[in-house]
C-alpha cells in the first residue's frame, strides 16, 4: 500500500507538467501544414532575400555558415509570415510565433 502511494505521489507531478507523456514516448503532435502553408513555405525558400543571402556563402568557413544560417532562419520565418498575411491566413504557433530551431 505504501509503495503504491509513493509511486502515485511521484507520478502525479510528472503528469501535471507534461513529463509523463515524454517519458512514455508520447510526444506532442504538431499540426500538419495545409497546402497553402506549404506553398508559402516554398515561396519563402525562393524569396529574393534568401537568394541574395545564399550568394554570400563561403564553403569551409564555419563562422560565415553559422551567421548565414541564423540569418536564413530569420528571413525564412519573416517571408513565410508575410506570405500567410497576404493570403489572409492565420499564423501558426498560437499566441507566440514559432521559432525555427
Amino acid at each position: 500500500m505504501r509503495r503504491a502511494a509513493a509511486a502515485l505521489a511521484l507520478l502525479l507531478p510528472l503528469g501535471g507538467c507534461g513529463l509523463y507523456d515524454r517519458l512514455l514516448g508520447a510526444a506532442p503532435q504538431r499540426q500538419p501544414e495545409t497546402p497553402e502553408q506549404q506553398e508559402c513555405r516554398e515561396e519563402a525558400r525562393q524569396s529574393p532575400a534568401v537568394t541574395a543571402l545564399n550568394r554570400q556563402r563561403m564553403p569551409g568557413n564555419s563562422v560565415n555558415d553559422d551567421r548565414l544560417n541564423r540569418e536564413e532562419r530569420t528571413l525564412l520565418a519573416r517571408a513565410f509570415r508575410d506570405c500567410l498575411r497576404t493570403r489572409g491566413l492565420t499564423l501558426p504557433g498560437g499566441v507566440e510565433t514559432e521559432q525555427p530551431r
